[in-house]
């Protein structure tokens, strides 16, 4: 599997042509760690001294500074915390959001995955494109993820869009190209190497060698290539290269009153396997092609009244060999396939094979296609409108967002025959078929859909009094999923807030809570409180630290809370009894029998999400006129996991049978580490 896995999820990128162009007013920027930059967190900014969180964000421009197809990938290596497992580097299929992990995996449950908020609200990141981010944050410690309650426990990653300025229009145009190349492909063994090994491994078990000197010659020799094969399927089927092409226009710019940003990017992504059909009308290469576009407007519509219109898309065209066939099955075949089994092509031009094994090639080329096309696009509206006139610094601000997905497939199989070759008595080639020949047969139609529903209402305040900074923001959160083929509606309340205050910008307090609830649990038990404490120590800004010179900036923060995690793959109300028409009964003295119903799981009125208890301490620096230092030490204990108590239920009681036991919050997990980033700023 390690083998298979290599292939695409090694990848060489070798960019032959990068093409940036941009035309704007000059913008000055500048920011320092200990000045007033500010950070993305949870449903709103902090200034960087103020932060006592743990997080960790990577802006945009340095995501570009990476090639890969997709935005999920370059977060690679860049963010502490953050593991990334990639499963596969076939086009289309190269990433997932299952694949990322915060601080390793807590949870041995089955089907966890990171929340990714963009914009503010939740959205799939595998639709975006590097070109049109900002900042991606990731949300790691309780006191970061709090707010979102039972759902925050594999973290959060945060992504923030581009938006407009005032400024004169800016345009910037980026055309990259380039080949991809595999890394660490093993080559395949060659037939007489094969043959010779084949021979002594018989040996060792006492058996006669099975190729005589003479085989073993034509093998060495290639002196007949049908009937002595030496086919060399790594080659047989794959390129040694396969290009890659990616380009984006965004227009930015805006006055006083609207500002715009505006962005296109197209992706091209091909595989690696030979003599495909390039206009994917009867096979496929791995292919995979994108559209996106993105407009933002942020519009002060008076004084105190502002808004932002925000409309994201993405059109997905994506393609693979058909006949039911993972890439992990086409690519095995190199190394499951004897390179002497047969040839690739017979003297007729047929295709090689024989009862125990298909053709590789054939497979790729001789079996259709599958096709999906898919579509996502997301629309936010956020007003927003400054109190001032009731008191300074308060604010009230709402949200609504729409997110919807859909797709459908186009499959269009068929099959080939495969002949293995003999020789009859008078010398003449014999073909014995395997398999048939049939014509290409289309299946389309609709394949999946969902889309979100989110409403949020916010109340934010920040006021400074003399050397006391107080900042406060609550909030109110109606999340509705729907899911093609779900029993019901997945539907989310969450009532959040947070309180800081910070002294002389030097000791910062920090409380944040959330009171969260879902419908998957039953009615009393559905709703759990999840607060979370932190504290910051600007210990530079103290006066026996001013004549530390090589310290510019030092700061000690650490937290305390508790998360909660509702993902579960076993079923939904799992607090509600289901019976299903099962076996029957034989009643009297007569044959006859008379249909029944049981039970399936058995019921537990009393599930609950998981916990999760997290204490994080960590340090910021920047030391020696710019290097700047972060690290972190965590501790998360990970308890009322869903399990099925197999080992504690004993087999006589009968429920063991069946998989019929109940599930029960009653697994735990302990998870301890450090993490710690250098940088010069």
């Amino acid at each position: 599997m390690t083998i298979i896995n290599s292939i695409y999820k090694g990848k060489r990128y070798a960019i032959l042509l990068t093409t940036i162009l941009t035309f704007y007013a000059p913008v000055l920027f500048a920011q320092h760690i200990a000045d007033s930059a500010l950070v993305e967190v949870a449903n709103g900014q902090q200034p960087e001294w103020r932060r006592t969180s743990a997080i960790s964000s990577i802006r945009g421009e340095d995501l570009m500074k990476t090639t890969s197809a997709s935005l999920g990938n370059s977060l690679q290596g860049q963010l502490p915390g953050l593991t990334l497992l990639q499963q596969s580097g076939e086009p289309g299929y190269d990433f997932s959001i299952a694949n990322l992990y915060l601080r390793g995996r807590t949870s041995y449950a089955s089907g966890q995955k990171m929340l990714v908020y963009v914009d503010g609200f939740e959205a799939p990141i595998e639709s975006l494109s590097t070109a049109e981010i900002e900042s991606v944050t990731l949300l790691k410690d309780a006191s970061a993820l709090a707010l979102y309650g039972m759902r925050g426990a594999n973290g959060v990653l945060l992504v923030t869009t581009k938006k407009g300025c005032v400024s004169a229009p800016q345009v910037s145009i980026r055309l990259q190209t380039g080949i991809q190349q595999p890394l660490g492909v093993p080559d395949p063994i060659n037939a007489y190497d094969y043959t010779t090994l084949y021979n002594q491994a018989r040996v060792n078990d006492g058996l006669p060698r099975l190729y005589t000197p003479e085989e073993l010659n034509a093998y060495q020799n290639n002196t007949d290539p049908y009937f002595y094969p030496n086919v060399n399927w790594k080659k047989a089927i794959l390129n040694n290269t396969a290009p890659l092409s990616m380009a984006d226009l965004s227009f930015k710019g805006g006055g006083d009153v609207v500002q715009y940003y505006v962005m296109m990017n197209l992706l091209q992504n091909i595989g690696f396997y030979k003599d495909t059909d390039k206009k994917r009308r009867e096979n496929s290469n791995a292919y995979y092609a994108s559209f996106n576009f993105r407009s933002n407007l942020n519009i002060q519509i008076s004084k105190h009244l502002s808004t932002g219109l925000n409309f994201s898309g993405s059109v997905g065209n994506r393609s693979i060999p058909g006949g039911s066939s993972s890439a992990n099955g086409l690519l095995g075949a190199i190394w499951r396939t004897a390179p002497n089994a047969f040839p690739v092509y017979n003297p007729d031009g047929s295709y090689g094979g024989n009862a125990a094994f298909t053709n590789p090639v054939g497979n790729i080329v001789s079996r259709g296609l599958y096709k999906e096309n898919s579509r996502t696009f997301q629309l936010i509206f956020m007003p927003k409108y400054d109190l001032e006139k009731l008191t300074k610094g308060l604010s009230v601000s709402a949200g609504i967002a729409y997110n919807n997905y859909m797709a459908d497939s186009s499959i269009k199989n068929q099959n080939y025959a495969r002949y293995s070759l003999s020789k009859g008595a008078g010398g003449e080639v014999l073909y014995t078929p395997y398999g048939a020949d049939s014509p290409l047969e289309s299946d389309e139609g609709f394949r999946t859909d969902w889309s979100r529903l989110n409403f949020k209402a916010q109340l934010d305040y920040d006021r400074v009094f003399k050397q006391h900074q107080l900042t406060a923001s609550i909030f109110f959160l109606s999340d509705l999923y729907q899911k093609y083929g779900s029993r019901d509606d997945i539907k989310y309340l969450n009532y959040a807030g947070r309180v800081t205050y910070s002294y002389n910008q030097k000791y910062i307090g920090e409380f944040a809570a959330s009171y969260t609830g879902c419908d998957d649990y039953a009615p009393g038990k559905r709703y759990g409180f999840f607060p979370a404490f932190s504290a910051g120590w600007i210990l530079s800004k103290e006066n026996f630290m001013k004549n530390i010179n090589w310290v510019e900036y030092l700061k000690l923060r650490a937290s305390i809370g508790l998360v909660g995690n509702n993902q579960n793959e076993n079923g939904r109300y799992l607090f509600d009894q289901t019976y299903s028409s099962n076996g029957s009964y034989f009643l009297g003295t007569g044959s006859s029998s008379t249909g029944g119903f049981r039970a399936d799981m058995i019921a537990n009125p009393d599930i609950s999400w998981e916990k999760e208890r997290v204490f994080n301490i960590g340090l910021d620096a920047v030391l020696l006129k710019g290097l700047s230092v972060e690290f972190d030490y965590f501790h998360k204990e990970r308890y009322d996991i869903l399990s099925q108590p197999y080992s504690t239920i004993p087999g006589f009681v009968g429920a063991s049978y069946g998989d019929i036991l109940p599930y029960m919050n009653v697994g735990k997990v302990k998870n301890q580490g450090f993490e710690g980033r250098k940088s010069v700023v």
